[in-house]
């Protein structure tokens, strides 16, 4: 089977790509493609999730024996009877098997996570802060200053966007603590493992967090992941601490300690609820729909 990819691509993303699947072709996304299966999974609209681009799904669709659609929003998009759509936010529709499947089952997390390998133990006092691409830090800044009234936090480790570079170097830290900056890890299994608690923003990240058993406080950095989260809280995986720009320190502070009260409860929910195992689950869809 070959394997390719289509679309526009950073730099930074094409050299992962080479790297990562030497044997991989790569298509431009004006090219004309065709494909036993094709798999779209895509933010038409990154401020918006609900978003998608039917053109594009139809021009995909004529060119490809089937279509698999990885949902990024929490509604089934409308789309033909024959596309297989595949969603797990929490809040979404009632799956209807078999052109419509959903549930964090195909969360897009992968096993390593899980902590297979030898992991160091969870630290109570260890805190990991990963709060994705944003164009800038405001929220990294937030988060270590509202870190930093907080005494039984004595290490943050800062993971930093391979999208957005390195965090700046001029980050306080509170009496007590320390700090220290990852960027372009191999995994972020071990940081997950190990850290008391995780602030991140949603994403995948956020999922990864809690299936390895971490306790996870959701600052979103844009509207749509602070609306996502509660239903993540809900559920009871996560403490929500609302959007970034409309939460000041003291309110980051509340969450986080209101996160660490609940450390015990959050590790022992997450990983029976999100298993590891969406990765391959979407792996064995699309390579059956082929």
């Amino acid at each position: 089977m070959t394997i390719g990819f289509q679309g526009e691509y950073a730099p930074g993303a094409a050299r992962r790509l080479a790297h990562d699947l030497p044997s991989a072709r790569r298509f431009g996304a004006a090219d004309r493609v065709a494909a036993r299966v094709a798999v779209i999974d895509r933010m038409n609209d990154t401020e918006d999730p609900e978003d998608f681009d039917p053109v594009l799904l139809d021009r995909v669709g004529r060119a490809s024996g089937r279509v698999v659609f990885i949902v990024n929003g929490r509604a089934a998009p409308a789309v033909p009877d024959d596309v297989l759509c595949v969603g797990y936010k929490p809040g979404g529709p009632e799956p209807r098997p078999p052109n419509l499947l959903w549930g964090l089952d195909y969360a897009p997390v992968d096993g390593d996570v899980m902590g297979a390998a030898p992991m160091p133990a969870r630290e109570a006092g260890r805190a990991l802060v990963a709060l994705g691409g944003a164009p800038d830090d405001t929220a990294t800044r937030l988060a270590i200053d509202a870190i930093a009234g907080i005494a039984r936090i004595v290490h943050v480790d800062l993971l930093a966007s391979p999208v957005a570079g390195a965090a700046t170097d001029d980050l306080p830290v509170g009496r007590g603590q320390s700090i220290e900056r990852h960027v372009n890890l191999p995994s972020v299994a071990p940081l997950l493992r190990r850290a008391g608690i995780v602030v991140a923003s949603y994403g995948h990240l956020a999922y990864e967090a809690i299936a390895a058993g971490a306790p996870v406080c959701l600052l979103g950095q844009k509207r749509f992941q602070a609306d996502y989260a509660v239903h993540l809280e809900r559920m009871g995986l996560a403490v929500v601490a609302g959007l970034a720009g409309e939460v000041d320190a003291a309110g980051l502070r509340h969450a986080i300690e209101r996160t660490l009260d609940q450390a015990a409860a959050l590790s022992a929910r997450g990983p029976a609820a999100v298993d590891g195992g969406g990765i391959r689950r979407l792996a064995d869809l699309i390579l059956g729909a082929a």
